[in-house]
């Protein structure tokens, strides 16, 4: 009989999980199917099965790979998934780990998208400083859509309702296919050609493929090169393209890339309207301020009697000549006081004069014995002033250099004291600090954690009670080391 070696569930899931992540092959793996049992979770992360017509596996995709998928997935959906495969020891499932999710066919297209997205972006093509401004009132929009197009008539339609006045330059193109770029490109160059005021790109709505035209570098270079404002209106508002970025004006659709592009002749109507009620207003006001000025002239006096108003000049003259008269006089008696004030003032200065050669001739006969005296006096009170000063001097610096010991002593003794008592202080705060840190609840929780308890949640929350969980809930365990996500198969109270 052969034996074989017996080992336990737990030990053959550890085992199966060292195989796979020790495996190259499963570590970056491409897995095509079907949504299946598809949810997005509040917290951001997916979960989800992908199938086909004999297999299921199950799979998830954390917040910081979902937020980067390009649509919304749902149950039903054939994707492309990349990622990485694992043993999930709880249950010994295998399940994959999602690092990207594209539709299936068009994972190709969605990576180049992204791919020139960036370089556009860090070339700076994308900059709102590069964006030129929309023309106020366009004279000649230049339409670059497809031929017998339903964005074609909505374009169309709009511009001659909203601003008959412009005419509108029709420079049609391929908007899909392959020479659909080559085509929209050359519309452009043609644009610049026309004395054209303001093109409007559009398109209907469309897959990714359908609008791929639209994101080709030729078409991009050709926008960002243009010296005429574009204004994109190219699918509808969830159709986002390369073409949209780096337009000056983004519009929703072609309907509204049209809007964007004129302003509203029944607003502008409308408005003309006001301002020429303004402007009647305005002259009609002037004119009848003109009117009373003129009817006070013709009934004053002085078109009446122009006689009267010559005397009453005449007698205004009159009074002046008067006051002039009366000035001059004034002006002639000030002259004369001022010119024998000037007379007394030179007379006055000649006696001072007198006095001052007299004062000094007195100052000079002084004897020289006598000025030797007091300068005699004046040396000997200097000479007493400077060894008082002296004295004082050296007083002072003697009382300054003991002051200046005495707060050497008592600054030493006190600094000592004080880090003395400072060191105490941090002896007990630490005391205190390791005391709290230990009855930490964090601590306490990261010691049970150490000890081999784990912490479930469930929806961000945590789990208190097996009776808050179902059957096949996924809940969140947390170990000292790291999170793993588990599914429910079962469950057992206690008091069962």
């Amino acid at each position: 009989m052969i034996t074989q070696d017996v080992i336990t569930v737990t030990e053959f899931v550890h085992e199966l999980k060292g195989v796979i992540d020790q495996h190259p092959s499963f570590k970056n793996v491409a897995l095509v199917g079907e949504l299946s049992n598809f949810k997005a979770h509040h917290s951001g992360h997916f979960y989800f099965s992908l199938k086909d017509d004999k297999s299921r596996v199950t799979c998830a995709m954390f917040r910081r790979s979902a937020s980067k998928v390009l649509f919304k997935p749902k149950d039903g959906d054939k994707v492309v998934i990349f990622g990485r495969c694992e043993v999930y020891t709880d249950t010994g499932t295998v399940q994959i780990y999602a690092d990207r999710m594209n539709l299936d066919g068009l994972g190709d297209l969605y990576i180049q998208f992204e791919k020139l997205k960036k370089d556009f972006e860090n070339r700076g093509y994308f900059d709102p400083k590069h964006r030129k401004p929309i023309p106020k009132y366009p004279q000649r929009i230049g339409v670059i859509v497809g031929e017998k197009s339903a964005a074609y008539a909505d374009i169309s339609r709009t511009l001659q309702e909203r601003w008959p006045l412009a005419q509108q330059i029709d420079l049609l193109a391929y908007v899909q296919g392959e020479h659909a770029s080559n085509s929209l490109v050359q519309q452009i160059k043609t644009a610049h050609l026309q004395n054209i005021d303001t093109i409007i790109l559009g398109r209907g709505g469309g897959s990714i493929e359908d609008l791929w035209a639209f994101n080709t570098p030729e078409v991009v270079e050709a926008i960002f090169s243009s010296e005429i404002p574009i204004i994109s209106g190219i699918g509808h508002e969830s159709d986002v393209t390369l073409s949209d970025f780096v337009a000056d004006y983004r519009a929703a659709t072609p309907t509204a890339a049209a809007v964007a592009a004129t302003p509203n002749c029944v607003e502008m109507n409308t408005m003309i309207r006001d301002y020429k009620n303004q402007y009647y207003l305005a002259v009609r006001n002037k004119y009848l301020r003109r009117m009373g000025d003129f009817t006070y002239l013709i009934q004053s006096s002085a078109l009446k009697d122009p006689i009267l108003l010559v005397e009453r000049k005449q007698q205004k003259l009159d009074t002046l000549t008067v006051r002039i008269t009366h000035q001059q006089t004034l002006f002639d008696e000030s002259k004369r006081m001022l010119t024998l004030f000037t007379n007394r003032m030179e007379n006055s200065l000649q006696i001072k004069q007198n006095n001052s050669h007299h004062a000094i001739n007195q100052f000079m006969s002084l004897s020289t014995t006598t000025i030797q005296q007091k300068l005699n006096q004046s040396l000997q009170k200097f000479n007493m002033m400077e060894n008082r000063y002296v004295f004082y001097s050296q007083y002072i610096e003697r009382n300054i250099k003991q002051n200046q010991l005495m707060i050497q002593q008592y600054n030493g003794r006190f600094q000592s004291l004080v880090e003395r008592d400072l060191n105490l202080k941090k002896e007990r705060l630490n005391e205190i600090l390791k005391s709290l840190k230990y009855r930490s609840p964090l601590e306490v929780i990261q010691r049970n954690l150490n000890q081999g308890y784990v912490i479930p949640r469930k929806n961000d929350t945590h789990v208190l009670s097996v009776d808050a969980l179902n059957l096949n809930d996924h809940i969140q365990l947390e170990f000292k080391d790291g999170f793993v996500v588990t599914q429910v198969i079962s469950k057992e109270s206690k008091d069962e």
